[in-house]
């Protein structure tokens, strides 16, 4: 390793231990070109408060659902929810989950995965975490995504990239910028 690399890396994790909030960019969590945005701010963009996006791309137990998060992250796992596609009652409603934590306060969250062999707590760039379902208070397969400081969602890491109901979920795109 490099001294610039071993620098950087070392710098990161300070940041980390120091509660150092630094930004980060997301991508969708879906490979495939139906994924979309079906809910923003407001359940099904016109109902009840959210402060989140889910994703679907309409099916279940299928197609990776992967990290969002652009760079190497450590997603730390929660699991134990059965295969579900249509809700259940998991973890407290958020069924089979990875939570990607950052200094401040600050999580990235993602919810209701249908959980498979790519399952577990990994450090990765875009990997399968599972596939797309519906686990946990779920009304139907998708991905759930959030960022909290101290448990209190904010939309301010989707807004701020513009994304909206029926834009792209698609994992080549970026739809957030959330804090860690």
């Amino acid at each position: 390793m490099n001294v610039k690399k071993m620098l950087c890396v070392a710098g990161s994790l300070l940041a980390g231990w120091a509660g150092v909030a630094v930004a980060a960019n997301a991508k969708g969590p879906i490979c495939e070109p139906n994924a979309r945005v079906n809910s923003t701010t407001y359940y099904s963009c016109n109902g009840g408060s959210h402060t989140a996006l889910d994703i679907s791309n309409g099916t279940c137990g299928e197609w990776n659902h992967r990290g969002m998060l652009a760079g190497s992250y450590a997603y730390k796992y929660y699991g134990g929810c059965g295969a579900a596609c249509y809700g259940s009652t998991c973890n407290g409603g958020a069924g089979n989950y990875y939570v990607v934590s950052g200094g401040s306060g600050w999580e990235f969250r993602q919810l209701h995965i249908y959980a498979n062999t790519s399952s577990g707590t990994k450090t990765c760039d875009g990997c399968a975490l599972g596939l797309v379902g519906g686990t946990g208070e779920a009304t139907g397969p998708h991905v759930h995504a959030d960022n909290r400081q101290y448990g209190t969602r904010k939309s301010a890491w989707y807004t701020s990239k513009g994304t909206t109901c029926g834009t792209t979920g698609n994992c080549t795109t970026v739809i957030g910028a959330p804090t860690l």
